[in-house]
């Protein structure tokens, strides 16, 4: 059996930050406002043995270590603009090198203006007046700008041309969603044909299957692909950081969602689905203590590959999306990913 081209599997990393913490012995606290950015200032040879780790493990796809990098995050930690700037590029250089010279693509990590917060409201969208997506636009828009290379930079140190994806991750907002393709489509008309894919992946925390702003799962995917004049649309879309349960009854909620707008001719064709679940046995992270809690809702992390594996199986035999990427999020492992390349190599061999 081969597979449909428009099944295609890519592997993606998994828990950059938590893998720090639980093999690494890193501790992320008030002092350490950048999370696993940190390591872009404390020890960059942490950071890459990490990504390395996750290579080995057979990842398609890395995310560099920015996914809570913020010229906010570095000021709280006394680090000037430029500085910052150079600091944030640092990690599409870490991440390439964590290949050690072999193929693979690199995501630009970009988590959810939540994500840079004191503390973090990722997970609860309580972002107070800065809700609005013209604010949250230009947030965004900013943030990509710093990995512009122009034409006084460098070769050594040009990042842009590494980056293959932008990954805008855990958005808890619709008007968040918005605001990210709304940036994207500056970035177009600024980067002069140089712009690049990107996926949208939202986070689904609770009981239901709704953003923490309430808004279900069609008027996230409406909000995602629909047409938008200045608006970009992105290559992928889909869920991370969610509890892996959750993950099938909202993949099928996509998928009618996407089917109803590609009958009507609201989208030209299936983008790429992206789904990277947390691999939690029951534990929920507060983001006030910073400290994983013991939860409700537990399932057996030990079967957390073959699960997912089943899932993105049904999804690839339905044959819709034009790819699927998957990977892990929140205590997903290399040995998690090692696994789950195993599993993805045999049906490719079957």
């Amino acid at each position: 059996m081969t597979l449909h081209k428009a099944s295609q599997i890519l592997l993606l990393d998994g828990g950059l930050g938590t893998t720090l913490v639980d093999s690494y012995s890193c501790v992320f606290d008030e002092r350490t406002p950048l999370w696993s950015s940190q390591l872009l200032l404390s020890s960059p040879s942490t950071l890459k043995d990490v990504q390395t780790a996750f290579a080995r493990a057979g990842a398609d796809i890395l995310l560099t270590a920015t996914y809570q990098a913020s010229l906010e995050g570095f000021a709280r930690c006394d680090v000037p603009k430029q500085e910052a700037t150079r600091y944030m590029r640092s990690a599409v250089k870490i991440a390439r090198a964590a290949f050690e010279g072999r193929s693979g693509r690199l995501a630009l990590s970009l988590g959810a203006y939540g994500a840079t917060m004191i503390p973090g409201q990722e997970y609860s969208g309580r972002y107070g007046d800065r809700v609005r997506a013209e604010w949250l636009r230009e947030w965004h828009l900013q943030r990509v700008r710093l990995f512009y290379d122009g034409m006084e930079t460098p070769v050594t140190e040009r990042c842009w041309e590494e980056i293959d994806f932008l990954a805008f991750e855990t958005l808890p907002l619709l008007s968040e969603v918005s605001a990210v393709r709304e940036a994207m489509g500056a970035v177009a008309r600024e980067v002069w044909g140089c712009e690049k894919e990107f996926w949208i992946s939202c986070v689904f925390p609770g009981e239901g299957n709704v953003l923490p702003d309430g808004s279900s799962v069609e008027q996230v995917v409406r909000a995602m692909l629909g047409k938008k004049e200045g608006a970009a649309s992105p290559s992928g879309v889909g869920i991370n950081c969610t509890r892996l349960g959750k993950v099938e009854g909202l993949i099928m909620e996509f998928e009618k969602a996407v089917n109803r707008m590609v009958d009507a001719s609201e989208v030209d064709q299936w983008p790429d689905l992206v789904i990277y679940p947390d691999a939690t046995n029951g534990e929920v992270y507060n983001t006030t203590t910073m400290q994983w809690e013991t939860g409700k809702n537990g399932s057996n992390s030990t079967l957390w590959d073959e699960t997912l594996f089943d899932i993105v199986s049904r999804a690839r035999d339905r044959e819709s999306w034009r790819s699927i990427i998957v990977g892990g999020c929140c205590k997903s492992t290399p040995v998690h990913i090692a696994k789950l390349r195993n599993r993805i190599d045999g049906i490719v061999r079957t």
